[in-house]
């Protein structure tokens, strides 16, 4: 059996810091690195949608809870009002929202949370 030589942990580090070096170097779109920093920006922006969808989900998982608690409890405007939400936060790109839109699903949650909240002490 082969001894492990430690100074191949150097020569790996070494090379390692290498190229974290060069990976911050600016290279012009001519350079196949260039492929790497595309590569990179589209890693970030798949993270960023991903972020968006997550969101989305979870807002649609409160209002579904909330949903719930008014079928039993709720008045029909209070019902009506959490639908026509469900079917704005459906329809909205979450990645691409405009801040109008996003001041709208603020209050519209700020409203639901106060209606949660309503029902959830009595």
């Amino acid at each position: 059996m082969e001894k492990y030589d430690p100074k191949n942990i150097d020569k790996a580090l070494k090379r390692m810091e290498k190229m974290d070096t060069l990976k911050g170097i600016h290279r012009s779109s001519s350079n196949i690195m260039s492929f790497f920093d595309e590569n990179d920006k589209e890693h970030e922006l798949q993270e960023q949608k991903s972020l968006a969808e997550k969101k989305q989900i979870e807002y649609l998982n409160s209002i579904t809870v909330l949903k719930n608690i008014l079928e039993k409890k709720g008045t029909k405007e209070e019902k009506s009002r959490v639908k026509s939400f469900e079917i704005l936060i459906e329809a909205t790109n979450f990645f691409t929202m405009t801040d109008n839109r996003k001041n709208t699903i603020k209050q519209n949650m700020q409203w639901c949370n106060e209606i949660y909240e309503k029902y959830l002490d009595s």
